[in-house]
Formats: C-alpha cells, sequence, structure tokens
C-alpha cells in the first residue's frame, strides 16, 4: 500500500510542478473505506512530509486506521465530507481515493466543484472496473494512476472519457500464472515496434524503396478525402504515392498534392503483374494499397479494384472501400479500419446482425467475428482502437483524443497507416513474403498511435481538424524515428 501510495504521490507532485511549494497549494483527498482510501491517506502523508498543504475528506464511516494514524502524525487533519465543502473549494488538486475496484453501480458519489483537477487513486470512482460504464456524476480525472496491471474498464466504454492520462504502477504483483486477453499499444510500445525491422541502411535508401501506395479513392460526391489521404501519406514521409481518383478530382489532387503520381486502370494492372513477377527478380512498383476514402460505394467492386483485391499486396480498406470488399477467404493482407457503424454493416454483410449498443458493450468480441468473417486485421475506431486479428488475439490503443471525432479524421488515419504498410523496413517483407497478420495488426496500432499523437498535439494548440493534423503530421513521425 506504501509504495502504491509513492506512486501516487509523485504523480500529484508532478501535476502541481510547483517547486519550491506555492503557499496557496492544497492537497485535498476523498478518503474512502477499506485499501483505497488507505493508498490516499498514506500519499497524503508523504505530501504532508513534502510540505505541501493536505486536507482529507472522510467520506465513509469508516476509513483505514493504520493510514490515518500515519497522516495525523504526519501533520494532517480529517474531518466529514459533509463538512468539508469550503475545503474543497480551495483545492489545487484532488486525489479520488474513494472506491478504486470496489465501486458498485448507484454508489454514492461527491459533488467537487466544476473544472476541478482530478488525479484518480486506481481508477476513478463512478467508473465500472471491468465495463468502463461510467456514474453520470462519475468523478472525471485528469491523470489516472492504476496499480498492478491495466484494468478493462480504463479502456473501454466510458472509460478514456474519464480516465485523462493513465500511468500502470506494476508494483510486485505476480501475474505468471494468468495471460492478458489483450495487450496495450502506448506510446513507447509504438517505439519499439516501429523500430522491430529498421537497419541503419536505411538512410541509404532511394524512392521506390521507402515505400510506394497506391491509393484508390476519390468520387465527385466526395472529392475532398483523397485529397486528406493523399497529403497525410506525403506527410508522414512516403517515397511515392500513386493515385487512382476519377478525372474531376485528379485536377484538385494535383494542385493539392502536387508530390502524387497519377495512376490509371491499365497501370494498376501492369503493378500487379510487376508484383507478381517479383518472383523472378523484376521488382514491383508498389509495395501497399490505400482503398476507400470518398468512393462512390455504388460502384462494384470490378476491374481494377476487384484485381487489387485479388492480390497479395497489403492494403488498408476504410470508409466507402469496407462496402466493396468481399467477405471469406483471401491471399491479400488486409486491415479494415470501421467505426461501429461500419463495423454493424460489415458483420450484416456476413450474415451477422448486431445493434450498435451491442458493439459498444463488447467491442473486441464483435470486432472478432468480424476479422473472422472477412479473414483481415480489423481496426475499430472510437474513443479506444481495437485491433484484432482473425486468430482473435487483439491489441488496444488509448492514446488518442477525444477531439479527433471530426470530419476527415479517417482518411489521415488511413494515409498514415498506408504509408506504413508500404514501407518495407516496417514490415520487414521484401521479396515472395506477404506480410503477416501480427505484423499487419502491430503496424495498425503503430499508426492508431500516431493519429493520437497528431490528436494531442493539436488539441494542445486550439480547435482540431483533418487539415490540422496533416500539417502537424512531420513534426509527429519525428518523434517516432522517421
Amino acid at each position: 500500500m506504501k509504495q502504491a501510495a509513492s506512486a501516487l504521490a509523485a504523480e500529484a507532485v508532478d501535476m502541481l510542478g510547483e517547486q519550491p511549494v506555492a503557499p496557496s497549494t492544497l492537497v485535498v483527498g476523498l478518503i474512502g473505506p477499506g485499501n483505497n482510501g488507505g493508498d490516499g491517506l498514506y500519499a497524503l502523508s508523504q505530501l504532508e512530509d513534502q510540505g505541501y498543504a493536505t486536507a482529507a475528506l472522510q467520506c465513509a464511516s469508516s476509513v483505514h486506521s493504520e493510514a490515518l494514524s500515519v497522516y495525523e502524525s504526519a501533520g494532517g487533519r480529517i474531518q466529514p465530507l459533509s463538512k468539508g465543502a469550503e475545503t474543497l473549494s480551495k483545492a489545487t488538486l484532488i486525489i479520488d481515493a474513494l472506491y478504486g475496484l470496489g465501486y458498485r453501480s448507484g454508489a454514492e458519489l461527491p459533488l467537487i466543484p466544476r473544472n476541478s483537477r482530478v488525479l484518480a487513486c486506481d481508477l476513478p470512482s463512478g467508473l465500472d472496473p471491468e465495463t468502463g460504464v461510467a456514474d453520470d456524476k462519475v468523478l472525471l480525472a485528469e491523470r489516472t494512476v492504476t496499480f498492478g496491471a491495466m484494468k478493462s474498464g480504463l479502456l473501454t466504454g466510458d472509460g478514456p472519457l474519464a480516465t485523462g492520462d493513465i500511468t500502470v504502477v506494476p508494483l510486485d504483483f505476480d501475474f505468471t500464472g494468468q495471460a492478458p486477453q489483450t495487450n496495450l499499444v502506448d506510446k513507447q510500445a509504438a517505439l519499439e515496434l516501429l523500430d522491430a525491422h529498421r537497419s541503419w541502411r536505411d538512410a541509404g535508401r532511394h524512392k521506390y524503396q521507402r515505400g510506394v501506395l497506391g491509393l484508390i479513392a476519390g468520387s465527385s460526391l466526395y472529392p475532398g478525402a483523397a485529397q486528406l489521404t493523399a497529403r497525410a501519406a506525403v506527410n508522414c514521409g512516403i517515397g511515392l504515392l500513386r493515385t487512382h481518383v476519377p478525372e474531376d478530382v485528379a485536377a484538385l489532387l494535383a494542385v493539392a498534392v502536387p508530390e502524387t503520381v497519377p495512376l490509371d486502370d491499365d497501370q494498376i494492372r501492369e503493378a500487379l503483374s510487376s508484383a507478381r513477377r517479383y518472383v523472378h527478380g523484376r521488382g514491383a512498383k508498389i509495395s501497399a494499397w490505400a482503398i476507400g476514402p470518398g468512393l462512390d460505394s455504388r460502384t462494384p467492386p470490378t476491374g481494377a479494384i476487384a484485381e487489387v483485391f485479388a492480390s497479395r499486396q497489403p492494403a488498408v480498406i476504410d470508409a466507402s472501400g469496407l462496402e466493396l470488399v468481399p467477405a471469406g477467404p483471401s491471399e491479400q493482407p488486409r486491415v479494415l479500419t470501421p467505426h461501429a457503424k461500419e463495423l454493424r454493416m460489415l458483420l450484416r454483410r456476413a450474415g451477422v446482425t448486431v445493434t450498435i449498443e451491442e458493439i459498444a458493450a463488447a467491442p473486441i468480441r464483435w470486432t472478432r467475428w468480424a476479422a473472422l468473417a472477412y479473414n483481415a486485421v480489423v481496426l475499430l475506431k472510437g474513443p479506444t482502437n481495437y485491433i484484432v486479428a482473425p486468430d482473435g488475439s487483439s491489441l488496444v490503443v488509448s492514446h488518442t483524443a477525444p477531439q479527433l471525432a471530426t470530419a476527415g479524421s479517417g482518411d489521415v488515419l488511413t494515409g498514415i497507416l498506408g504509408y506504413l504498410l508500404s514501407d518495407s523496413s516496417l514490415t520487414g517483407v521484401n521479396g515472395v513474403q506477404t506480410v503477416s497478420n501480427r505484423r499487419m495488426m502491430e503496424l495498425a496500432a503503430c499508426a492508431a498511435v500516431i493519429h493520437g499523437e497528431a490528436g494531442r498535439a493539436a488539441a494542445a494548440c486550439g480547435t482540431v481538424n483533418a487539415s490540422r493534423l496533416i500539417e502537424l503530421l512531420p513534426g509527429v513521425m519525428k518523434r517516432f524515428g522517421f
């Protein structure tokens, strides 16, 4: 408990960021029964020892007696919550140490001043630790320090909206006899995954070796989507972008993204033929595909698009492309990137009827159904991103920003992932091999992390839109080693 309290106190000091301690600083702990309240009292004791002014508000009939004794010995004082309104109003930082894992729906939650800075102990009070369903009066946290391991409720449902930044403190728990249901990919994990196949020789590559992406996108109805995806791929650092768009979109694209090279149906077939001839050493002109942003989904997947679907070159398929991609067995390594409504459509096409509410309640379960039905990696977009392979393995990305829910944001993600799939130094594939589903999953997760990092950077500067994300991509990509 004291180890957990030390981590909690250190996070509080980091949030306050005041050296030396300002006289007006007041840290208030909301203290519940049991061990969670004990963590909070021990953390307040350590803050008292460091010179911070603290106060504890007792929110239950009893509190952890040993922790309370230590806190009072350090000079702290505790009072009933009912008498603490003035104390709460003066709080610089509130430590939420009410329920932790012990929260049950309907439990009483205190009212705190609006815009309070809150540090949650283990998880925000009012949030179900398993389902991520939050009470309307949940104590929204700026940061959460959780102990032992990540709880599913922090990443699912309302969790990402209630937790703020999450720090996992492993403590000394022994998890050797347990296997995680899924794995979290954060910024550090993404950096490690991206570095997996990199080499010092990468600096000497020419443009064709730095990734050639084929983009099939755009329509008269949605001419902007193709431009957003193209600009995103170029700003990520693609070696060459080749674009297959309608004639009336091509002129706009040539102005918006002059680095692109047009690609007609015959050239697509030639590129696919070149890819097949790679077996005989003649090389491929396109290393991956991005299909769907702004396409007219009323057009059946015939001709060049159907031939791309039949190829063995990796592809990210988004937006209207999801309405065209065939279900069932395929040799093409694919990542499908639906949001919840599009996932429902994909499942319905595969003969599975499900509601949006059911998807929200069990996102990994229904994403697995789609991954199986389409023999593809599926990235379910939302406040938390779920990436699932046909074998059932899964990754989770919560490194995102709520402001990413804006028009065109998904098109930017498609450009980022298209670039990652096209770069052989990231896929680890040269020659006749195809990209494994595991690597497709990892790169999809990395794209989601990069996308989230761009969203955070944009939100820090003001409002967020897709064009702003694209402008920030070069700087974000540099932070990921590009």
